[in-house]
């Protein structure tokens, strides 16, 4: 007996043991890596991990532990595999050596049941995935904030701080709701305290201030690329910001926000207001990978209105959340269909000025596949996924249903301030050729009339001439084997860097006129070919004055110890190949005036002039020479006297039939414009009679217009004759193209051979898929659990400094149930049943003496301090610092320098911008230093702001410019007579809302004797951490 009963004992304490060894070493690992595919909500095979008797039950094909048999179990089989299609767990890493160890080691012993073990709970009785319910109050506060946390102090022998001091609480107040500080009369108001939270509510500044935290949340970011590609985000983003900020300031429901942000282009339409608000989905557009755009969009809707991690389902099961694989894709397909679009806004109608960045169903046929293991290149495509939301808590979803859409959604080309803003801008070009028409014409005659008329033609002794029929080795010096006689000229056959030229070995006399004709047969870029005269011995300094038909231009420029210098005398016009010109160069002392083909272009005084050689240039251009001759230049000749204005451009002939070319090429596209306009009006509204085969004739003869201004440009001549052949050609034959809609409208591809990521043929399909409307309307469904108690927890973070579920983005099974979970729910249902108004909740928040407590440890019962030092039961208010914009802004506002602007594009961050923070560019490659000092928001996600305390700040508020600069600005605020003792006083109560202490006063009085300048007692002030605090 004695000897079973120690054999018991024996085997007891080796089960106890084992059990133990269970809970402390096998139990976790088996709920962070299996319980996801065996535990309460799925069951794999069925086999559930998520206790010692569910494994012991074994799976649907029998036991997996082969507990007291010579062989090892399926189980150990599985996590042992080296098949990895077949080794357990499925995804990641497998188990270490030392996990399966113990596990070994806890069969062999018989896999002993810990006693009172609990299997995983339902997740699907989680507390958050239940529809929240209103608490029953226990006490007879007014607020409802107050009764339940007061009832949980008096339970606890907790007693709560007294209200903090008035001015205190007023500075808190004004940074909570409009993010400013309160001036010296503000902090004295003595009014009701309700009366001050609606007035301040009512300021365009709360929708300031709370934008700012709802862009966090919703991920704003400035668009981002390469020059003006657009890589991330959108250009146009800054509308989504303005309607927040006044979405905000009309008190918009919270749940007409979200629907407007999910779907207001199939809600709302034609509203452009509310359709800024899809700039919410507009910011996860990302040019590089379709798939990547879609899993932010899936990942921050999900967290931003669920406080759901649905990113981790994109590859396997949810580890926590009862969330599938199949779940993720649902979710994916309500955005399969959405596109980024920028259409064109009143006023302004380039879209990268002035658009509007929206979303809208570009693909309602877009399909959605469930990707292996989240790899895009293994997408299952035996099976279209449908639209919807996680399996598990359907309740209030309903069925998407397609919108017609109207008009103007599918042409927003169409909207009547688009037609007529499109028209105006036309006539404006019309009216804009017209006046360069006629000031090119006015300056050409005052131009001819300042010309001196022409003298009595005297001609002057020749020096030399020749015709280049033949080579004359007496009077040129060859250089470069590329000189050809061709032709009845002297040609340069390869172009060259100025490397081949011919220099005549006669110089030229200090007056003299200069002829040269030629043509310019082709070259690479330049072809620039002309004349250099004054040319020394050494040919490394003379002028000289070319043609370019690269350039456009004729031009005078020197050459001086090699190097090229250019001057501003120039006459901008084309120059063609394959046409003969002849440069006259008439030149006096300094005085040079120039003129081709007989038309006067300009003259110019030379710097310097020494007599020398003359040299044939050609420079990057194959060239004939035909002819050159220099004479003396006889005094009676009369030059035109160089302009006080060198850099005007004379005004040729060629210059105005260009400008009447594009004066009837604007009048032609005037035509077109209006043609299209009446025929889309006629086609679509049965308005008017205009017609698609009157548009069809002004665009060919727009086209045909836009030929003949080519004509002028020696790049597009060639081509530009060939097309106006053809045109003319369809005109007569009645060939008229069809039309596109005026380009006011772009959509946002991304770079795929995926037609399922890509707009339909068209663009713009006439209806909408309507599933981001269901989705919208799920999610502000009354009895969907996470809405409302994730919007109140944001909220509730930012009045109280914490929130009252730490996860703020994460409300799964990974979060416990809160501690104030009575108070959240309360507060959720009041939201709702309120309108989702969210005015109303601040003012429910900020009038209770909750928020409305000193923060302060001093005075503090001892019990409550000693029992709840993390201040979990709220018995006193946290302090917390101010936001980074809050901190640079109330710098500025205190010093009277804050533009208080509202709205517009972003601004560049700088030292000297004046507008609020809220208004600053910021992205990924464009942010404000100083803002990022203090934990400005991450642009890629920011559901709650981080709040880092190091060197880099302190030196912040020291040293930097917008810091400095304000202490100098707030202390000129100040009256300048005020005495020392005042003025300390004065500086306390504005910048701290608080008088300074005996010590204090005694301390920044002794400082000001020693140094006397205020704005360093200022500096010094807005260093304190009493500023820097929200207490």
């Amino acid at each position: 007996m004695t000897r079973l009963f120690a054999i018991f004992l024996f085997t007891t304490e080796i089960a106890i043991a084992g059990a133990v060894e269970y809970l402390r070493d096998i139990k976790p690992v088996l709920k962070e890596r299996c319980y996801a595919c065996h535990g309460a909500l799925k069951q794999k095979a069925g086999l559930r991990v998520d206790s010692a008797a569910n494994l012991r039950k074994g799976s649907r094909d029998g036991d997996v532990l082969a507990l007291g048999q010579a062989v090892e179990g399926k189980l150990l089989a599985r996590l042992l595999s080296p098949d990895v299609d077949e080794r357990m767990p499925p995804e990641g890493a497998p188990l270490k050596a030392a996990e399966i160890a113990v596990i070994r080691e806890w069969i062999a012993v018989g896999a002993p049941v810990p006693s009172n073990e609990t299997a995983e709970a339902d997740p699907r009785e989680h507390w958050a995935f239940q529809v929240p319910r209103r608490a029953s109050l226990p006490g007879k506060a007014a607020n409802p904030v107050d009764d339940l946390i007061e009832s949980r102090l008096a339970k606890r022998g907790l007693k709560g701080q007294p209200p903090a001091e008035r001015t205190i609480l007023i500075r808190r107040l004004y940074l909570d709701l409009l993010g400013l500080p309160p001036n010296r009369e503000q902090l004295r108001d003595e009014r009701p305290w309700e009366l001050i939270v609606d007035e301040l509510l009512a300021s365009p500044h709360y929708g300031e201030r709370w934008a700012r935290h709802w862009m966090d949340i919703w991920r704003y970011s400035d668009w981002y690329g390469l020059g003006d590609e657009v890589r991330d985000s959108q250009k146009q983003l800054w509308r989504w910001r303005d309607w927040i900020v006044s979405s905000l300031n009309e008190n918009k429901g919270y749940d007409q926000m979200i629907r407007e942000m999910l779907a207001a282009d199939e809600i709302t339409p034609t509203d452009l207001s509310a359709i800024a608000a899809t700039g919410f989905l507009a910011r996860s557009y990302f040019k590089f990978n379709r798939t990547t755009w879609l899993d932010n969009t899936v990942e921050h809707t999900s967290k931003a209105f669920m406080g759901l991690t649905m990113n981790c389902a994109k590859c396997h099961d949810h580890k926590y959340d009862p969330i599938d694989h199949l779940d993720y894709y649902k979710f994916r397909a309500i955005f399969e269909p959405y596109q980024v679009r920028v259409d064109v806004m009143p006023g302004e109608l380039d879209l990268m000025k002035n658009g509007i960045s929206r979303v809208y169903d570009g693909n309602p046929d877009a399909v959605t596949y469930l990707h292996e293991r989240g790899d895009e290149s293994k997408a299952d495509k035996d099976q279209k996924i449908s639209a919807g939301p996680p399996a598990f808590f359907r309740s209030g979803w309903e069925s998407p249903q397609e919108v017609a859409l109207p008009l103007e959604a599918w042409r927003p080309d169409m909207r009547n301030f688009a037609q007529q803003g499109y028209l105006a801008q036309e006539r404006a070009k019309v009216s804009e050729a017209e006046n360069q028409l006629e000031k090119l014409k006015q300056t050409k005659a005052a131009q001819d009339k300042r010309q001196t008329p022409p003298s009595e033609i005297v001609v002057g002794e020749s020096v030399f001439v020749d015709d280049f029929s033949k080579l004359r080795p007496k009077l040129w010096e060859t250089t470069g084997d590329d000189w050809r006689f061709q032709d009845g000229a002297y040609s340069i056959i390869e172009p060259s860097l100025d490397k081949a030229f011919l220099r005549s070995k006669i110089k030229h006399p200090r007056d003299f006129e200069l002829s040269l004709s030629f043509q310019t047969t082709g070259g690479k870029k330049w072809k620039s070919a002309g004349i250099r005269f004054d040319v020394d011995e050494s040919g490394e300094n003379s002028h000289f004055v070319y043609t370019s038909v690269g350039g456009g231009k004729v031009h005078l420029a020197h050459t001086v110890d090699g190097n090229d210098h250019y001057t501003q005398a120039v006459a901008k016009r084309p120059i063609k190949l394959n046409q003969k010109y002849t440069l006259n160069l008439k030149i006096r002392d300094t005085l040079i005036n120039v003129a081709l083909d007989g038309e006067f272009l300009f003259s110019f005084n030379l710097p310097r002039r020494e007599p020398g050689l003359v040299q044939l240039l050609a420079y990057d251009a194959v060239v004939d020479f035909y002819e050159i001759e220099v004479r003396h230049l006889p005094s009676q000749v009369v030059l035109q006297k160089a302009s006080d204005n060198p850099t005007e451009s004379t005004v040729t002939v060629e210059a105005i039939e260009l400008a009447d070319a594009k004066l009837k090429h604007a009048k032609a596209e005037y035509a077109f414009a209006r043609a299209r306009i009446d025929a889309d009006n006629a086609t679509y509204r049965n308005k008017g009679n205009g017609s698609a085969e009157t548009a069809g004739r002004r665009q060919l003869e727009a086209k045909l217009a836009q030929a003949r201004v080519d004509l002028f440009d020696t790049k597009k001549s060639a081509n530009a004759q060939m097309t106006i052949k053809k045109l003319e050609e369809d005109l007569e034959e009645g060939r008229f193209p069809g039309y596109e809609p005026l380009p006011l409208s772009k959509v946002s591809l991304v770079k795929t051979p995926n037609k399922d990521a890509l707009p339909v043929e068209g663009g713009y399909p006439k209806s909408s898929t309507g599933r981001r409307t269901a989705l919208a309307n799920w999610l502000t469904h009354r009895d969907h659990p996470l809405t409302a108690r994730v919007a109140v927890n944001h909220i509730w973070l930012r009045h109280f400094g914490v929130p009252l579920v730490e996860t703020v983005s994460d409300f799964g099974l990974r979060a416990p149930k809160p501690l104030h979970h009575d108070l959240l729910d309360h507060l959720a249902v009041e939201f709702m049943e309120s309108g989702w108004d969210m005015k109303q909740l601040h003012r429910l928040l900020l009038t209770s003496k909750t928020w409305q407590r000193s923060s302060s440890n001093l005075a503090a019962y001892k019990r409550s301090l000693a029992a709840d030092p993390g201040n979990h039961h709220y018995w006193r208010m946290n302090s917390r610092r101010m936001e980074a914009q809050v901190v640079r802004d109330s710098l500025l506002y205190l010093g009277g320098t804050l533009d208080s602007t509202m709205g517009g594009p972003s601004v560049t961050p700088s030292p000297g911008e004046r507008r609020r923070s809220l208004y600053f560019f910021h992205s990924r490659d464009g942010r404000s230093k100083f803002l990022s000092t203090f934990d400005d928001a991450d642009v890629f996600a920011c559901y709650r702001r981080g709040e880092s305390v190091v060197p880099q700040q302190a030196l912040a508020m020291m040293n930097s410019q917008t810091a400095i600069a304000s202490a100098k600005q707030i202390a000129s605020v100040f009256d300048a007579d005020l005495s020392a003792e005042e003025f300390v006083r004065a500086a306390f109560f504005k910048i701290l809302a608080r008088q300074p202490a005996d010590s204090e006063l005694a301390e920044c009085l002794s400082y000001l004797k020693k140094q006397p300048k205020r704005e360093h007692f200022i500096h010094a002030l807005i260093n304190l951490n009493d500023f820097m605090m929200i207490r």
